[in-house]
């Protein structure tokens, strides 16, 4: 037995292949294969900066990772507000969605859903429950899907991604199975502005040489998008790219987010610091490339003025509000009724409710610190 057992062993072993070697061969032959631009010290998606003019790298993965957290728990820990048909094999789309965490969230909630997780740069994590899918892919290209597909397309934050909003609600439309929704929220971006000690809205001039450096720089931001012919400013008008796009049941929910740490709620005041650390961390990631490919801009006068803007959201003595939009609406069946659904079925918090409302999320941010670093770094684990 004993030379038996010899016979069937190598006499003279090969070398063993190095798994974790040949993974980060791998990893940087893709790295280099896909059409990375790096300006100013950042990586962004393409050389095509004028469809996509945000960072694609790891400082900016993780800002999302945060920007997630902070947007789900501003909706009350909701991450969506469309009531989904209580079927196995749910269909969903998600247009892009960047770090992909909204995509792992969801399969969690929803086990036996197919989520396809879509954008332009391939930088989500590569370790993924088996229902979720990832597709490299400019959502203003044609579609792989299907007609009358998804039971459920969701959007997050697109702003300065589309050129024709009608084209792309199309699109949509076309792929949404009947009795399928479509969310989208977005901030009223380029029009944030000041509340009194009564969280009354203060009058802003009109003239952007009169507005301090933060107001300033967004309203900028809306004139260089214009410019270059793709909005940011987008949640205001997300009612209306619905309704006009045919959907029916269209609910709007706006959540006056104050940011900064001067709300005097401690929910409110914990959601507002995570913000600013978000807005202050990314500043020169979504600013620079606008401010100098589109505004002319010189580089020197960009960073001036980018440090005057961190400034102005250091300051508590303004009291500063970003409104959410959170619209959703249904492509209705024709002649038949929306069906049994489920899904969060209680009404969205207000903008205009009262404080007490915000104890709901007080436990949420109570524990936010710790679980949004876990949530980090399982995520970064998992890439």
């Amino acid at each position: 037995m004993t030379g038996s057992r010899a016979s069937a062993e190598p006499t003279h072993p090969g070398k063993l292949v190095d798994v974790e070697t040949l993974e980060k061969n791998i990893e940087s032959e893709l790295e280099s294969a896909y059409n990375w631009t790096y300006e100013n010290g950042r990586r962004y998606a393409s050389t095509e900066l004028g469809k996509y003019y945000m960072p694609n790298d790891e400082p900016e993965i993780q800002r999302l990772n945060e920007q997630h957290w902070i947007l789900t728990q501003v909706k009350g820990g909701t991450l969506h507000f469309a009531p989904l048909p209580d079927k196995h094999g749910l269909k969903i789309l998600d247009i892009g969605c960047g770090s992909g965490i909204w995509c792992l969230q969801m399969a969690e909630d929803y086990p036996s859903a197919f989520i396809i997780g879509m954008d332009v740069s391939p930088v989500q994590p590569k370790n993924k429950p088996a229902n979720v899918e990832w597709i490299t892919q400019d959502m203003e290209s044609e579609w792989r899907y299907p007609e009358d597909y998804f039971d459920l397309i969701h959007l997050s934050l697109v702003h300065g991604c589309v050129a024709d909003w009608n084209q792309m609600m199309s699109k949509i439309l076309k792929h949404l199975a009947p009795g399928g929704w479509v969310e989208h929220q977005e901030f009223s971006l380029c029009h944030q502005y000041l509340v009194d000690e009564d969280d009354k809205p203060l009058p802003m001039s009109e003239n952007i040489d009169e507005l301090r450096p933060v107001f300033k720089w967004n309203r900028l931001l809306d004139q260089a998008a214009t410019k270059r012919g793709r909005p940011i400013q987008l949640g205001p008008h997300l009612k209306t790219f619905q309704e006009e796009a045919g959907l029916t049941q269209v609910n709007e929910q706006v959540f006056a987010h104050k940011y900064g740490t001067w709300p005097s709620d401690p929910t409110e005041r914990s959601l507002g610091a995570r913000t600013m650390l978000s807005a202050i961390s990314g500043m020169e990631g979504f600013t620079t490339i606008l401010f100098t490919k589109v505004l002319g801009w010189n580089l020197e006068d960009t960073k001036t003025f980018i440090g005057e803007v961190k400034r102005d959201m250091r300051d508590d003595s303004l009291r500063k509000v970003m409104d959410l939009h959170v619209t959703y609406g249904q492509k209705q069946k024709p002649g038949h009724l929306a069906g049994k659904s489920r899904g969060v079925q209680r009404p969205a918090r207000q903008a205009s409710e009262p404080r007490s409302r915000y104890l709901e999320l007080g436990i949420g941010v109570l524990v936010g610190a710790a679980a949004a670093s876990l949530v980090t770094a399982w995520f970064m684990r998992r890439r």
